[in-house]
């Protein structure tokens, strides 16, 4: 019974060492080449026997390592860190003569970056300021004036310049209508969050394509309104009834 508690006991022991000695590569931009790499001094050969992906299954499997001198590398190609999140790097060398198995993880995030809580909240920050800025700036496109100013009877007696502060002001809101899809793409896509990145990059995308043709109206739109407001000032000038 006591040699049964005893092998019982190393058996943990050996486990909790065997885990300690699991490693982390590091992070990684998505869909750029990774070096894996391994280091053995009295090593004959190391090989990548598995590459698990963060969907947990396996990208590559079973290729040998290059050596240089006491360091082992293989090359994990562009085309094979697409997926985001932890994938698990398995091997096997020779240490002392002895097949010796050993792996690691690393990260593959967007920007080869970790998304930290501080990073959430910097986010989570400019998004709550740009959603009131556009509030803001909407709002005071909608109570800008549009008419111009008339007398009891119905006459025009002064011309509305504010007309262009109005445009303007929808444009500065769409502007941040834009960024603010744009900014919360990232912030999802960032966070590895399923599902919400696809949405607001494909309304980012949709505000970015149609910011041309929008700015060709409003160029069209403040030229008749200048136009207009030429041949009003003209009409008040010589006193015609509008």
């Amino acid at each position: 019974m006591k040699k049964i508690l005893l092998a019982l006991l190393l058996g943990m022991f050996l486990i909790s060492l065997v885990s300690a000695e699991i490693q982390t590569l590091g992070t990684f931009p998505q869909g750029e080449e990774i070096n894996l790499i391994q280091t053995c001094a009295n090593c004959t050969f190391n090989n990548i026997t598995s590459v698990i992906g963060s969907d947990s299954q396996q990208i590559i499997g079973n290729f040998p390592m290059t050596k240089t001198g006491s360091v082992y590398n293989f090359t994990l190609t562009s085309g094979n860190t697409t997926q985001l999140g932890e994938y698990i790097v398995n091997g096997i060398g020779d240490l002392d003569g002895v097949d010796t198995v050993w792996n690691y993880n690393l990260f593959v995030t967007p920007n080869g970056q970790n998304f930290t809580t501080g990073k959430a909240i910097s986010y989570i920050g400019f998004i709550i300021i740009l959603l009131f800025s556009f509030l803001l700036t909407l709002y005071g496109a909608y109570k800008v004036r549009w008419k111009h100013l008339r007398n009891d009877e119905n006459k025009i007696i002064t011309i509305n310049d504010f007309r262009y502060v109005k445009v303007f002001l929808f444009a500065i809101a769409y502007s941040e209508l834009m960024f603010l899809f744009g900014l919360s793409y990232k912030f999802f896509r960032e966070a590895n969050i399923e599902g919400f990145p696809e949405f607001f990059n494909f309304i980012y995308q949709l505000f970015l394509n149609l910011m041309y043709p929008l700015i060709v109206f409003l160029i069209i739109v403040v030229f008749v309104i200048w136009i207009n407001n030429k041949k009003l000032s003209k009409n008040l000038n010589l006193g015609l009834d509008r």
